[in-house]
C-alpha cells in the first residue's frame, strides 16, 4: 500500500460507512461517554483523510484507523481533563483563574503527565486506567489478569510518588 495513490471522495465516504460505527463504538467502550465517542469519530477520520491525501498511508486502513483512534481517544481524554480541571478550579474559587494561575496550572499538569509517563509500564498503565477510565480495582485486575491486591498496590505506589513531587512543585511553583 506504500504506493497508493489518492483516493477518491466516494472510496473514502466506502471507508467511513464501513468503519465509523467500529470506531464509535472502540472509543465508548473505552470511556462511556457518547460525547467523547462522536469526537474522537471525527477526528479520526479527519486524520485518516489528511494522512491519505497527505499518502501518508502505508499500513492497511484497519490498522491505521485504530492506532489513530487510540492516539485520538487519548488526547480527547486528556484535553476533557483538563477542561474539568480548569472548570473545577472555577467553580471552587468562584472567579476566572488568572493568567498566572493557569499558566501554573498549565506547568503543574505537564509535571503530572511527565511523572505519570516515568512510571514502570505496569503501573502506569494500572494508574491510567483507574483514573483516566475510572475502572474499579477488581476490572482492572479482570482486564490485566492480576490480582486486586496488585491493583491496589500499583495505585499505592503511584499516589506515594506523585505526592512526593506535588509537594515538592507546589512549593516551588505557588
Amino acid at each position: 500500500m506504500s504506493n497508493q495513490t489518492l483516493i477518491s471522495t466516494a472510496e473514502f465516504e466506502r471507508i467511513y460507512e464501513k468503519w465509523n460505527r467500529k470506531v464509535y463504538q472502540y472509543a465508548l467502550s473505552k470511556t462511556s461517554s457518547t460525547y467523547i465517542a462522536e469526537e474522537t469519530v471525527q477526528r479520526v477520520f479527519i486524520k485518516l483523510w489528511n494522512n491519505i491525501f497527505q499518502k501518508k498511508v502505508h499500513v492497511e486502513i484497519e490498522a491505521q484507523l485504530f492506532c489513530i483512534a487510540r492516539t485520538t481517544l487519548l488526547d480527547i481524554v486528556k484535553e476533557e481533563r483538563k477542561r474539568q480541571d480548569l472548570l473545577h478550579v472555577k467553580v471552587e474559587t468562584d472567579q476566572v483563574p488568572t493568567p498566572s494561575e493557569l499558566y501554573r496550572l498549565k506547568e503543574l499538569n505537564e509535571r503530572y503527565e511527565d511523572i505519570v509517563s516515568r512510571m514502570p509500564e505496569s503501573r502506569r498503565k494500572v494508574f491510567m486506567m483507574s483514573r483516566f477510565e475510572n475502572l474499579t480495582y477488581k476490572e482492572i485486575a479482570e482486564r490485566l489478569s492480576i490480582t486486586p491486591k496488585t491493583v491496589e498496590n500499583h495505585i499505592a505506589l503511584a499516589l506515594k510518588v506523585l505526592k512526593k513531587m506535588f509537594v515538592f512543585i507546589v512549593h516551588l511553583f505557588f
